[in-house]
């Protein structure tokens, strides 16, 4: 499951990821998740004592996850410094102007393209 309307700051997470630094071994960080601006128009979730490195970036952010390992996706992986631990993740939610809702749509609708290359998304709209 995809949550693209819960607001998301605050909530408890497990991060997993290959670091690239530990490859080929299988990483996680679970902790409350905190906001960061990595620019400053744009606030990141953030995992402050997250030390999972370069490699990680796609991994899944779950919340509700239960012993089978099913939870609820609110992020993945994105970006961190290279001079301390911490790992960021986009805001997936709608309502605050990500298009994720709209290109997850457009992609588990589309027709398979085949060899002529991806899917071109003309038009997300957030509104």
């Amino acid at each position: 499951k995809i949550d693209f309307d819960t607001d998301p700051f605050d909530e408890f997470v497990f991060s997993i990821g290959y670091s690239a630094d530990k490859d080929p071994s299988l990483r996680h960080c679970s902790m409350e998740n905190e906001s960061i601006n990595g620019v400053p128009w744009y606030k990141n979730l953030w995992l402050k004592d997250c030390a999972m490195s370069g490699g990680a970036s796609g991994g899944p952010w779950m919340r509700d996850l239960d012993e089978g390992g099913v939870g609820t996706l609110i992020s993945v992986n994105s970006w961190g410094f290279t001079h301390k631990p911490g790992m960021a993740g986009p805001v997936l939610r709608t309502r605050d102007g990500s298009w994720a809702e709209c290109l997850f749509d457009t992609a588990r609708s589309a027709n398979d393209p085949g060899k002529v290359g991806g899917i071109v998304v003309e038009r997300c709209s957030t509104a």
